[in-house]
């Protein structure tokens, strides 16, 4: 599957390519930064917009925005920050931080095409051309499979053999007999299929706003697609605790979304190989040790050719690193889905902490009080939709203001 789909050429399209609104959510500030916002500014498609979305006021990201702004005049290019207006009305409620920080930028999109972008993604110049090229006449979703970036240090290494062996294995296959299986890291959606349900205000109840957007495009009738390109990652923070807190979240709300993700610590190499072993032992009495020895050393090699295919060229580390980082990855499968089974239906996600409820509904922990959509009357300012959190006098937010300004983190 990943030997067909990636890296080839879509059909070009017959009819003129739409325009394009591409939403950047910007969280916090890592040292990448600006050089993922730099390729959005250089792609090559000839008509779309950058709409960046910041909810912290005196966030770095607004410099490395607006100097970009300047070096790159030509590209049409709006900037949203919360907490800009004093005058609001009240909307409706919603407690998805990602959502509510792109509702201003959603509703200001003129495309029809419209692009959920995270921060910490670098793209290709010609990979807004190949989605697009992807979005036929039945098409209402392309979407990118989650890969990562050539970075140094063994962390990284880790990340790129999970994103490109177990994780791709189990995305594309998912995709490929039509279960829902959608990051929300780089979506290109059809906004007409979105404004029926309200816009994006309807997804603000979840924490899984990405398998819902998902759902409703299906639901409408459209088909969904994977892009032939993977989505690369390129987060300057990163490390091996990080990474696992990451799979702990993730594993978390894929067991609130279906039963079957119960199932996945038995389609892992070394339980499947054990598996293996027993049934064969117990069937034709071969040697179970054998078996389980076989059964790892053909998925090890099946799992580096497959790598291989995602990367598109030559890994950035020898083999070795690779054997050591995949078997790194293995090991610590199971004590994330230890951890994901044992520990409590709360978790951390952008600087705050939900307690998840069924279908990933979201209630905060430590609510500021629920977040509320404020739209400016005053259409002359640079920001004429913006973003407040009204928050009760006696709530003390220093610490969570601070841990956001410093942290990059991506779903």
């Amino acid at each position: 599957m990943c030997l067909y789909k990636f890296h080839r050429k879509p059909s070009s399209p017959s009819k003129e390519l739409p325009g394009v609104s591409i939403i950047k959510p910007l969280t916090g500030v890592d040292c990448n930064l600006a050089e993922n916002l730099k390729t959005f500014f250089e792609l090559d498609y000839p008509t779309y917009e950058l709409l960046f979305c910041v909810q912290e006021p005196n966030s770095e990201a607004i410099d490395i925005v607006k100097r970009l702004q300047q070096q790159y005049p030509r590209i049409d290019s709006q900037l949203f920050i919360g907490s800009q207006s004093e005058k609001f009305t009240i909307g409706i409620e919603v407690k998805n931080p990602k959502i509510f920080n792109m509702i201003p930028a959603y509703d200001k999109a003129k495309h029809p095409l419209f692009l959920i972008s995270d921060s910490g993604l670098k793209m290709h110049e010609t990979t807004l051309y190949d989605m697009v090229a992807c979005m036929n006449e039945n098409v209402g979703l392309v979407h990118q499979m989650p890969f990562t970036c050539d970075r140094k240090r063994f962390a990284a290494s880790v990340e790129k053999v999970y994103f490109g062996t177990q994780h791709a294995r189990m995305y594309m296959t998912i995709n490929l007999i039509g279960i829902n299986c959608v990051t929300g890291m780089s979506c290109l959606i059809r906004k007409e299929a979105i404004d029926k349900v309200g816009g994006l205000r309807a997804f603000g109840h979840y924490i899984a706003e990405d398998f819902y957007l998902a759902y409703e495009v299906a639901k409408q009738g459209w088909k969904i697609r994977v892009a032939p390109a993977p989505a690369l990652q390129n987060s300057g923070e990163y490390s091996i605790r990080t990474w696992i807190d990451r799979m702990i979240r993730w594993y978390k709300l894929r067991m609130r979304l279906s039963p079957l993700a119960y199932l996945e610590p038995f389609q892992e190499c070394l339980s499947s190989a054990l598996l293996a072993g027993i049934v064969t032992n117990y069937l034709f009495e071969w040697n179970s040790l054998v078996v389980t020895a076989c059964h790892i050393l053909i998925w090890f090699m099946l799992d580096y050719l497959m790598l291989r295919i995602t990367q598109g060229g030559p890994l950035p580390f020898s083999k070795f690193e690779f054997a050591v980082a995949w078997m790194m990855r293995e090991i610590s499968a199971f004590y994330i889905y230890f951890k994901a089974f044992t520990e409590s239906s709360t978790i951390k996600w952008r600087g705050r902490v939900f307690k998840l409820g069924t279908g990933t509904r979201a209630e905060e922990i430590k609510p500021l009080t629920p977040f509320l959509i404020q739209q400016s009357p005053d259409s002359s300012s640079t920001t004429s939709s913006t973003l407040s959190l009204i928050t009760n006098s006696s709530c003390s937010t220093t610490d969570d203001s601070k841990l956001q300004s410093q942290q990059l983190l991506i779903v």
